[in-house]
This record gives structure tokens, C-alpha cells and sequence, in this order.
């Protein structure tokens, strides 16, 4: 099961940060774009969902509800008014998802009990589960408002994750001489 778990922690990593690059080619304009029934904007979205992550990795991994992630920058819901570029979201994941993959390799880890800034009691699994279903759902709401407004949405499946990887190849077919 942990060889699943890594290939769903190395995918979250993957796609996010295909997602944000596809991003950092379109105008500021169209980084302001929403759609009814997603999160905000296509800035707000990806801001939220690096944030979140970060914010479950540090629930996951400190020792004290209030203990800040070891050897990171400022967690981005701590910056404050301070703009955050696309390129510093993508550096923050770059940072962050080996650490993931490290966790998902630690056969303990789900089962540790954690606690949550505002009091809730939970074995780590709820957020490392989460972390994933979260990246997914917001990574949704980008590529809704990309195809609301008639822009290209990059593919980013397992199944393309996979194949760009080298994990999944293609049979050619027999040949009928």
C-alpha cells in the first residue's frame, strides 16, 4: 500500500505543478478569471491550494499544534498581504513534495495521532488523505474556469502522469505476417 500512496503524493506534486506552469504562460488578466461553483479566481485557487497543503504537511509533522514545519519558508497563510507569484508557488511545491513522498514512506506515519491548530484529534491519515482530495478538487476548479472561458486545459490524469513518467508505454500492436 505504500508504493500507492507515493505514486498519489508523487501524481498530487506532478499535476499541481504542470498546472501552475500551464499557468504562468497566461496574461495577469486571465489569471483573474472565475466561474460560478469554483473557489475564486484562478490566482485565489492556486494560492489556496499550495497554502492548504502546506497547512496539512505541518499538521502532519510538528510536534505542537503551533510548531511551525521545520527547514521551510513562512508558511504562505502567514505572509499576510504580501503578493505571492506563481513561481514561488511552484518552488514551495518543488520543496514540499519529496517531503510528502518521504512521509508516504513511513509505514508509521498514518497512524500517529496529530492535532489540529483549532482542536481536533485525528490519526494523520485524515490530513494526508486530505491533502490529496483537496489538490485534486482545486486543481478541478482551475481547469472548470480554463474551459469556461474557451482556454486549453493541459490533461492532468494519472493516466498522463503515468505515460509523461515512463510508467505506462503503449503495445504495439502484433504484426499479422
Amino acid at each position: 500500500m505504500t508504493n500507492a500512496l507515493l505514486e498519489l503524493y508523487q501524481h498530487n506534486t506532478w499535476a499541481t505543478l504542470q498546472l501552475i506552469e500551464h499557468c504562468q504562460g497566461l496574461a495577469n488578466e486571465t489569471l483573474e478569471l472565475t466561474t460560478p461553483g469554483t473557489f475564486g479566481t484562478i490566482r485565489e485557487t492556486l494560492l489556496h491550494l499550495v497554502g492548504a497543503e502546506e497547512g496539512y504537511f505541518s499538521i502532519v509533522t510538528r510536534k505542537s499544534p503551533f510548531e511551525p514545519i521545520p527547514d521551510y519558508p513562512v508558511r504562505l497563510d502567514e505572509l499576510g498581504d504580501v503578493p505571492v507569484s506563481l513561481s514561488e508557488l511552484a518552488e514551495r511545491l518543488r520543496i514540499l513534495g519529496p517531503r510528502w513522498e518521504r512521509l508516504a514512506e513511513d509505514a508509521d506515519a498514518a497512524r500517529r495521532e496529530v492535532t489540529t491548530q483549532d482542536g481536533w484529534r485525528m490519526p494523520a491519515a485524515v490530513p494526508m488523505a486530505q491533502a490529496i482530495h483537496h489538490g485534486e478538487n482545486h486543481r478541478s476548479h482551475v481547469l472548470s474556469i480554463l474551459g469556461a472561458h474557451g482556454l486549453e486545459v493541459p490533461d492532468l490524469q494519472v493516466w498522463e502522469y503515468a505515460f509523461t513518467t515512463g510508467q505506462m508505454t503503449e503495445l504495439q500492436p502484433a504484426s499479422s505476417a
